[in-house]
């Protein structure tokens, strides 16, 4: 009996999800940390180090679409194993990298296994929780991001310092192997149904027409938009800003860096009270577009802000952007209005998401380098804009199922 419980809560499932999760973004993000030892160790410069996490959106973007059809023909449980395996082999062959393609080939493997696993702990939550208790689901799930980078910004220089940057990669395969057997052995079937070959069963069913009307929804894909300028303003924004306190304010590296890591634990907090707060009013559209809305007029104030203003500045724009990823994920699935498609929804909202990851830093960085902080620091502005008219012109509300199945 207390196997049968323990296999079936969904609770359980969902922090087993959570952990496979951060098996993905703690090995995504383990080279900033280490960064100044891999460009010595391999002789790069900052710019060609920096495809070693440019590669990561790049991969997701190419392969957002295919996860999404991978998990509508395997299942859930079939693909989520493959993520771990994926993380897990790229992991092990770039600690073993002794040139810097080879670590390249090891990311973009990594990278796969990101994009898998992104479309399908959704669609694990959306068969697991009902959809009254599905937006705190999300809220929890959604820290996967901010908790796996700020843990690897914690731990990756001590274990770098210690045993060197292969230690960093070591840790990660050690961590992906531990939730991966945990997913194998307790991530099973959801109540009701008698394995996941059914489920599996069940998506492959799924007509063509019907997915081709998932890829043409219009406010799936208004949605998709919105996590894009998301995700251009606030990775621009981290990913950037500790260049801009220590190389304009003065700031020590790392104290620059431990104020930039207030934006991921703020999300941290943020997203499980963005989750119950859904639960509780339903409304995803004020959820997704007016935290946003909120943020695109916050960003221009860091370029003149003092010390404590831009510190304060930083805290509330972490803590704003915990709210948009929960609202993005849970409307995913609503939309479509059918559980099962739930890792194509998510697939059209990678994406964006990926898009955004990628464009953000590089326009950032052209415009300091042309125009300055200041004109980078206001370009977010408009794009947050955007983003947040996008989230209001798209329909957040339940549509009926519009798919059906082979008979």
């Amino acid at each position: 009996m207390r196997e049968g419980f323990l296999r079936r809560s969904p609770w359980l499932i969902l922090v087993i999800v959570l952990l496979s999760s951060i098996a993905a973004t703690l090995n995504q993000f383990k080279v900033p940390p280490v960064m100044p030892l891999l460009m010595e160790h391999f002789g790069q410069s900052a710019g060609q180090a920096g495809l070693l996490m440019s590669v990561f959106a790049v991969t997701g973007l190419f392969l957002a679409l295919p996860s999404g059809f991978i998990l509508q023909r395997l299942g859930y449980r079939a693909t989520g194993l493959m993520a771990l395996v994926f993380l897990a082999a790229g992991t092990a062959s770039g600690a073993l990298s002794k040139g810097i393609g080879s670590l390249l080939l090891s990311r973009f493997v990594e990278g796969a296994g990101l994009s898998l696993m992104a479309v399908t702990a959704p669609d694990i939550i959306a068969l697991w929780f009902a959809p009254e208790k599905r937006g705190r689901a999300m809220g929890i799930w959604s820290v996967w991001v901010p908790f796996g980078s700020t843990a690897m910004f914690i731990l990756a220089p001590l274990l770098a310092v210690r045993w060197g940057w292969r230690a960093v990669w070591q840790f990660g395969w050690c961590y992906t192997i531990v939730v991966g057997l945990l997913f194998y052995f307790i991530v099973k079937s959801r109540t009701g149904v008698s394995s996941d070959q059914d489920h599996s069963d069940a998506c492959r069913n799924l007509t063509l027409r019907s997915l081709g009307l998932v890829l043409r929804n219009r406010s799936l894909w208004l949605i998709s938009l919105l996590f894009c300028c998301f995700n251009f303003t606030v990775v621009a924004f981290i990913t950037w800003g500790p260049t801009f306190l220590h190389s304009v304010r003065h700031a020590s590296l790392i104290g620059a860096s431990h104020t930039m890591s207030l934006t991921s634990i703020l999300n941290i907090v943020a997203a499980p009270l963005a989750g119950w707060i859904l639960d509780k009013t339903g409304s995803r559209k004020v959820i997704c577009a007016l935290p946003l809305l909120a943020m695109a007029f916050l960003f221009p104030a860091n370029a003149t802000a003092g010390d404590h203003l831009f510190v304060a500045l930083t805290i509330a724009i972490g803590f704003l952007g915990g709210f948009v990823p929960t609202g993005v994920f849970s409307s995913a699935v609503e939309i479509v209005g059918d559980e099962r498609l739930a890792g194509m929804a998510m697939a059209v909202i990678q994406i964006g998401q990926n898009s955004g990851m990628l464009l953000g830093p590089l326009v950032f960085g052209w415009l300091v380098q042309t125009l300055g902080w200041q004109a980078a620091f206001w370009t977010l502005a408009p794009v947050g804009v955007l983003g947040a008219a996008s989230g209001l012109a798209a329909n957040f509300s339940r549509q009926h199922p519009v798919v059906t199945c082979q008979s």
